[in-house]
């Protein structure tokens, strides 16, 4: 299909942002999308997981009709449990380079050690080395690319970081309740994610029978950013 391809969704989408991301997270998918009922839950607003959740239940208040949620990262995790707790308002979740269980035990210990960092005004932000890891090989020199997460970094913050850090580290596994909702769930993710990489997927997938699984090739972690396009078909085709 020409790179111009604009996809048309009539139906309400609530997109949820990754850790130290906001609406730039998106801008490149939202371009080859026409959403014209569309809301996006600004998590880098928040100081809580009661913030968090506030929030998300005032977008899907928008609509009146049943809501596609669409989380990446860890705003996967809140548009799962926001898709759990309102059940009756969800048409579909989609769940982008996103896991819904527990947190690991040394993720955890890495997490403690970050916010001690900036407790301590310790943080001097992302290496390059911990940039890279979230992308495709193929796109380490991709300076615009980069930029984008550069940026969102620099502008939200380190007290951002601490907050949402803190507001998701004691996460409960929200599979098993996942797989008791009526609506689609959707699970895609790059074929190179360092961090929800294909194993946790397949796994995911097949706890939760009322779900499917794609992997776009090319990307890692930055999927919306990296094949915006692909993503943007994706999404289309899953709720449009």
């Amino acid at each position: 299909m020409p790179n111009n391809t604009t996809y048309l969704i009539d139906q309400p989408v609530v997109f949820f942002p990754g850790t130290l991301c906001d609406e730039r997270i998106f801008n490149s998918c939202w371009q080859h999308l026409d959403i014209p009922m569309r809301a996006f839950v600004p998590l880098q607003w928040a100081e809580d997981l009661a913030q968090m959740k506030m929030l998300s239940t005032d977008r899907l208040a928008y609509f009146e009709q049943p809501v596609h949620l669409v989380g990446y990262s860890m705003g996967g995790y809140i548009a799962a449990l926001t898709a759990i707790e309102n059940k009756n308002r969800i048409a579909s979740l989609t769940l982008i380079g996103s896991a819904c269980d527990e947190l690991p035990k040394d993720e955890i210990q890495q997490r403690q050690q970050l916010l001690k960092l900036i407790k301590n005004k310790q943080y001097t932000g992302m290496t390059e080395k911990r940039l890279k890891h979230f992308f495709h090989n193929s796109h380490h020199q991709h300076s615009e690319y980069l930029n984008i997460v550069k940026q969102m970094e620099q502008d939200l913050g380190a007290a951002v970081l601490a907050a949402q850090i803190a507001a998701t580290q004691p996460r409960t596994n929200l599979l098993p309740s996942l797989a008791k909702c009526a609506f689609p769930i959707h699970l895609v993710s790059g074929e190179e994610d360092n961090f929800v990489d294909k194993s946790t997927m397949l796994a995911m997938h097949k706890q939760l029978t009322n779900s499917d699984m794609t992997l776009i090739e090319n990307a890692g972690h930055m999927l919306p950013i990296e094949q915006s396009r692909q993503l943007a078909e994706y999404l289309a085709s899953k709720i449009a």
